[in-house]
């Protein structure tokens, strides 16, 4: 009788664990679309919060900061991280000195620090940067053999500096006027003021997604190779350079080129070294000039993609294309 007992209860006990595992296997699904759901809102939030920065300095300095300075030697190396700080954590930037490098020892205690609107939660956790770079010839720091190392705080966004666009296809009529890095809504070294976004704020990308940095990373694999861009113009820091070349890329291999100006393009979650990436299943978040944010899916057509990079290039933009 005892062993008949004994033989129900673990009978019962296997088929209470599969039902529970049945269970599991069921929820699972619904937990994680539910976990990605949430970190893609923050991610959104993330961008708000951006924005209404970009748009507080707007405020004082009636244009938006430069995407990057540093180049050419008249300014130290920075990027609009630093230029926003003050409208998000003040008590940080007080202690930010805009007359040296990022990287200058001076500013290492700040710019190291992890600030959570410049990180998207969906992006990979084990990551660091580490930043090797001597002092600039427009830094106030007198010395310029110092050589500074230091991990800086990483940044999931970026904007635009430059589109490769092709010259094939779609890209066969773009107004040659508008190729080259000095077209969006940022430029280097000097604020921009609103009116040369003559395309419209509502047409015109601030700064989108580029999450995953230093490593690279292609159509959703990690690959072995880490940032080519690195020194004292490293991408990843918010508080480094804060622009890089955007493009389209090959949907079969990820990797960069002038693209075929047709379908074939791949233009979203393609390559986070120089395009639209986010760690999210459906696509990546862009921030507008107007503070609107949106979610573009790889459905974006590469035209559609270079009109919304480009502030001045005159050409109409469906608002349905995005």
């Amino acid at each position: 009788m005892n062993q008949a007992r004994n033989g129900y209860q673990l009978s019962d006990a296997i088929v209470a664990t599969v039902v529970l595992l049945m269970a599991l296997a069921f929820l699972l699904p619904a937990w994680q679309m539910a976990a990605s759901n949430a970190e893609r809102k923050v991610c959104e939030d993330n961008l708000r919060t951006l924005n209404v920065a970009f748009h507080e300095f707007s405020d004082v300095r009636e244009a938006f900061p430069p995407r990057r300075t540093g180049l050419g030697g008249n300014h130290p190396y920075g990027g609009w991280g630093g230029q926003i700080l003050p409208f998000i954590k003040p008590d940080l930037a007080a202690r930010y000195n805009s007359d040296v490098d990022y990287y200058d020892k001076v500013n290492q205690p700040v710019a190291q620090q992890t600030i959570d609107a410049f990180v998207c939660p969906a992006s990979p956790k084990d990551r660091q940067l580490t930043v090797t770079a001597s002092t600039s010839a427009g830094s106030r720091n007198p010395d310029k053999a110092l050589v500074f190392t230091f991990r800086p705080g990483l940044n999931d966004y970026i904007a635009s500096n430059g589109l490769s666009m092709p010259r094939a296809g779609y890209g066969v009529n773009w107004p040659a006027a508008v190729r080259g890095n000095q077209h969006q809504a940022m430029t280097d070294n000097a604020t921009l003021p609103f009116h040369r976004i003559s395309d419209g704020l509502s047409n015109t990308i601030l700064v989108f997604e580029k999450g995953g940095m230093p490593d690279e990373w292609k159509l959703g694999k990690k690959t072995n190779e880490s940032s080519p861009i690195g020194g004292e113009n490293s991408r990843g820091a918010w508080a480094g350079f804060g622009s890089i070349s955007t493009g389209v890329f090959d949907q079969e291999t990820g990797t960069v080129r002038g693209g075929s100006g047709d379908s074939s393009d791949c233009t979203v979650n393609c390559n986070n070294f120089f395009g639209i990436y986010g760690f999210h299943p459906e696509g990546a978040n862009i921030l507008l000039c107007d503070g609107s944010v949106r979610f573009v899916t790889p459905e974006l057509d590469g035209l559609t993609l270079g009109r919304l990079i480009t502030r001045d290039d005159g050409q109409p933009i469906d608002p349905r294309s995005f």
